[in-house]
């Protein structure tokens, strides 16, 4: 019997888009850039309906590139129908999406979303588009989030794992019991609860945990942070700044858990964090001196040590625990000896969110600071009297 092989299927940048210019434009810039993803054009707003729903073209969408404006009535009334194509998009689809416009100011809506691209069209805006697109393509970072990619099939795997190794014998069915005597009007939505977020917590874990030949995982810098997308105003490990920037004041929050979410507090409790100087910096950035083994710099030694909390390290000691910079936050340094209260009405009223640590690096801060704020000592001592003790009965052996 005969074997055919099959063909590659590419994945997809839709782009929606009237003006031939600019996709004779893309086209060559496709044709450029040589890589693996298919160009699918849509002119008008017919053709976008029918290939955003053709199930062969659906399912490999990766990105998007989509105009504001498609006739000039809209032009006119500045009212876009493509607009809701972007939103619906970004709400059901995990890929970026590029709004490549000359009308921008007439669409504020989905500001400072990261996977929300708003470009204004220029000389220059195909071949920006362009090169983000194949930096994220040649990354793999296409195939992370979308529908089907690399993310949501790891997700999966882990769930099953997860709750195939987590439990034993009649554990399930203990837990239901307990929840059942507890919970009896809500038990079906308890039990949801409680069984989501043991697998969750069980992927998480799997997934800092050592790898298979017992390396440690090393994360990147920006995973030690997060931005919350909770109901609560504040939280524990929550990093807020001044709205007055002229202040150029940012805070550590260190209300316990506990007291935040029960609401259990007269003030809120915070450490301010020092900014990240121009010496500290240059300080990093050092080459002087590698090891002779590692072949690590002095500025790597710097920064590999803030990062660790080693006290040796000049700028940390036992007073600061460093923060490091990401494209989220510029870093800092949470001065342990700044430590205010300030009223929750007040804090609200004068301070934004900025970010939040995770749990891992809030209670490192927490676990410092407690040390720092508990730390003892003795009344001075008369070191060269102490010293004599010693010598004598050196010499009276």
């Amino acid at each position: 019997m005969e074997k055919h092989a099959e063909l590659e299927v590419n994945d997809i940048v839709l782009i929606l888009e009237d003006k031939d210019p600019v996709l004779e434009g893309f086209k060559q810039w496709h044709e450029d850039a040589a890589i693996k993803l298919d160009l699918v054009v849509c002119k008008d707003y017919e053709q976008y309906e029918e290939k955003i729903k053709d199930p062969k073209i659906k399912g490999r969408i990766k990105c998007l590139i989509m105009d504001l404006s498609n006739n000039k009535e809209e032009e006119a009334g500045k009212t876009y129908k493509s607009v809701g194509y972007i939103k619906k998009q970004y709400e059901e689809n995990r890929i970026p999406i590029f709004i490549h416009s000359g009308f921008l100011d007439n669409f504020s809506e989905l500001e400072d979303k990261g996977t929300v691209f708003k470009i204004p069209k220029n000389k220059d805006s195909i071949g920006l588009i362009g090169n983000s697109i194949k930096t994220m393509h040649e990354s793999g970072f296409l195939n992370i989030f979308s529908h089907g990619g690399s993310l949501e099939n790891k997700i999966m795997s882990e769930i099953h794992n997860a709750f195939v190794s987590q439990f034993k014998g009649v554990e399930i069915e203990e837990i239901i019991k307990s929840i059942s005597k507890a919970s009896k009007d809500n038990i079906e939505s308890r039990t949801q609860e409680v069984f989501e977020r043991i697998a969750l917590r069980a992927v998480y874990q799997n997934t800092i945990s050592n790898t298979e030949n017992k390396e440690g995982v090393k994360v990147n810098s920006i995973e030690h942070y997060y931005r919350r997308s909770d109901k609560h105003k504040f939280w524990t490990g929550d990093i807020f700044i001044c709205k007055d920037h002229s202040k150029n004041e940012m805070l550590f929050v260190a209300t316990p858990r506990c007291n935040v979410s029960n609401g259990n507090f007269e003030a809120l409790l915070f450490f301010k964090i020092n900014e990240i100087k121009e010496d500290q910096k240059n300080s990093f950035l050092s080459t002087k001196e590698p090891h002779k083994v590692t072949g690590e710099t002095k500025g790597g030694k710097q920064l590999r040590t803030s990062i660790t909390d080693d006290v040796t390290n000049s700028n940390i000691g036992e007073r600061f625990r460093f923060l490091p910079k990401t494209p989220q936050f510029e870093g800092g340094f949470v001065d342990l000896m700044k430590c205010i209260t300030i009223s929750e009405e007040d804090f609200l009223a004068n301070f934004s969110y900025v970010i939040s640590l995770v749990d891992d690096l809030t209670n490192d801060v927490i676990r410092k600071a407690a040390a720092y704020l508990l730390r003892g000592g003795i009344s001075d001592t008369a070191f060269d009297e102490a010293l004599y003790y010693f010598e004598e009965a050196k010499v009276k052996q």
